[in-house]
């Protein structure tokens, strides 16, 4: 006599998401009280962000990670300097998030002691056109 186990076992549903990173607030699950996952657009969305805010020297034993925007916030004078933020943000972004790709790098307000930083990208085998927008102010 053979016990068919697939009908009397318990089927649930996992939602599988492409990508998952922890939750860099490390606040708590309401339900489950474990560290909230950020996943797929979320993720992606946090992480580009850290790169652009991320200065060099940082972060310890990746000297050349991050964007470095903070220290270039006073050398915006120029169309040339700007063309060369925006590279390098582009270059920092393809080097250190391989999940996106059409990374496009737009800066506005460089007259205002503050900088409007427009970021468009497209997730890879996911999501297009995806856009983060923040604006950084100089301190003095």
């Amino acid at each position: 006599m053979a016990i068919d186990i697939t009908k009397t076992s318990k089927r649930t549903a996992v939602s599988k998401s492409a990508y998952s990173d922890l939750d860099l607030l490390f606040q708590k699950h309401p339900q489950t009280g474990d560290v909230v996952i950020r996943t797929d657009a979320d993720a992606i969305k946090r992480s580009v962000k850290n790169i652009i805010l991320t200065n060099h020297y940082e972060r310890p034993f990746k000297p050349n990670f991050g964007g470095s925007i903070r220290e270039l916030l006073f050398e915006l004078t120029t169309d040339r300097r700007v063309r060369k933020v925006k590279e390098r943000l582009k270059n920092m972004l393809e080097t250190f998030e391989p999940r996106i790709t059409k990374v496009v790098i737009g800066l506005r307000g460089l007259n205002n002691n503050e900088v409007s930083v427009q970021v468009n990208y497209s997730i890879k085998n996911g999501v297009s056109n995806q856009n983060i927008d923040m604006t950084l102010t100089r301190a003095r």
